[in-house]
């Protein structure tokens, strides 16, 4: 073995060996002396590092701060124990139960005077606009997310196709009309007729009477009085057969008229497909979703955008069906609009009419077997109290937290 290991070795023994007898000399020496001070092992010589030579080197006891066998004095340092602050302790526990017994009423009529949930968002009416007839785009006014007014016109139809069928329509009834000024004059050429054959017959039926009388004092003879009586009847038959062509004529002009309408009704449907050409905003809002482009061939029902209204907003809250017992329309309501973080008012305007499981597409079927009891959560419409939005900055769909005060 090297020397200097062993060397090491000795040394290690020999600083441990020291450092015990030290240990044994401080318990075994009087209370009253202090305790000696010991110096450091000398370096060895062998090892010049810092590092290894302060390991070798034997650590110094700290001087005892009190002496053995000297009862201490906690008064002194002001322990007693904890036997004074018992008291304390137990005064205020006490008037921290009176506080709470006094403050719990209260609390609890607080807690008990609302309900709130924070499965709710704003709700309003999200309107298509398509088109009621077809044709091709030649003008969009709009784009996403711009505002717009009620009757602001928003796209354009090609309209050159429905401005001829307009004129075509408006030929057509004057057409029409004509006819009935034509039917009309025929009925008053009739009725003339009518009235000229009935003087003839008047005058024919005078003559066979006379010549009747005639014949029966033998004046006349038998064939003159058969030719008026027959001319009398012939007259009588030109009045009746007039008549029924007046009576026909009468009935053309309704016929007439009745054209006139369906050309009118033509001219105004014609009229109306030149008008759905250009498509106006039904309500104010925003303009969102928009899919027609310049030049698209649209169809009658197309939807081109949808416009979501600013004007009508209102909060759809799901309620636990634990939390309506008390809930009824005209409740105050303050609504927390997270993203603002601002309250606003409104009041319960409407009460469910079933849970929304009901209008599920595949609602549960409880008599399968497989029944679980789950807390129903139904829709409570809460209308927000006019005139605190004026710049239209509450959207549907964004998230708030309404509390409904029950008293």
């Amino acid at each position: 073995m090297d020397a200097s290991i062993v060397g090491f070795e000795h040394t290690g023994f020999a600083n441990g060996q020291i450092s015990r007898d030290l240990h044994a000399d401080a318990d075994n020496r009087h209370p009253e002396f202090d305790p000696p001070v010991i110096d450091p092992p000398p370096l060895n010589p062998r090892y010049p590092d810092d590092a290894l030579q302060a390991y070798l080197r034997v650590p110094e006891r700290p001087p005892l701060t009190q002496d053995r066998g000297v009862p201490r004095n906690d008064s002194a340092s002001g322990n007693n124990g904890g036997r004074g602050w018992k008291p304390l302790r137990f005064v205020a526990l006490a008037v921290g139960l009176t506080i709470a017994a006094a403050v719990a009423p209260f609390a609890w009529n607080y807690l008990q005077s609302y309900e709130s949930t924070d499965d709710a968002q704003i709700d309003g009416h999200i309107d298509p606009i398509s088109s009621r007839i077809d044709g091709t785009i030649v003008r969009v006014n709009v784009e996403d997310d711009d505002r717009v007014k009620a009757g602001e016109l928003i796209a354009e139809i090609d309209p050159r196709d429905y401005q001829v069928a307009a004129e075509q329509a408006s030929a057509r009834l004057d057409y029409a009309q004509a006819e009935v000024i034509s039917a009309q004059q025929d009925y008053a050429s009739a009725l003339a007729k009518v009235r000229e054959d009935n003087a003839a017959n008047f005058e024919a039926q005078r003559d066979a009477q006379r010549y009747a009388v005639l014949l029966d004092k033998a004046v006349v003879s038998q064939e003159e009085n058969d030719h008026y009586s027959a001319v009398a009847r012939v007259d009588a038959a030109k009045v009746d057969s007039d008549r029924e062509a007046a009576g026909s004529a009468f009935r053309l002009i309704a016929a007439r008229n009745a054209d006139v309408a369906a050309a009118q009704a033509d001219l105004d449907q014609a009229r109306l497909n030149l008008s759905y050409t250009k498509i106006y905003a039904p309500a104010n809002g925003v303009i969102g979703k928009r899919e027609v482009q310049l030049g698209s061939r649209i169809q009658p029902g197309e939807t081109l955008m949808f416009v979501t209204e600013t004007d009508h907003i209102w909060v759809l809250a799901d309620f636990k069906e634990t939390q309506l017992a008390r809930m009824h329309p005209g409740q105050r309501v303050t609504i927390h609009i997270d993203t603002f973080g601002l309250n606003y008012r409104g009041y319960v305007e409407n009460m469910p009419g079933a849970s929304g499981d009901r209008f599920s597409l595949l609602p549960a079927e409880n008599a399968t077997g497989n029944y679980v009891k789950v807390v129903q959560r139904l829709s409570v419409r809460i209308r927000f109290e006019p005139g605190q939005d004026p710049d239209h900055l509450l959207h549907p769909g964004m998230s708030v937290e309404p509390t409904v005060w029950l008293r």
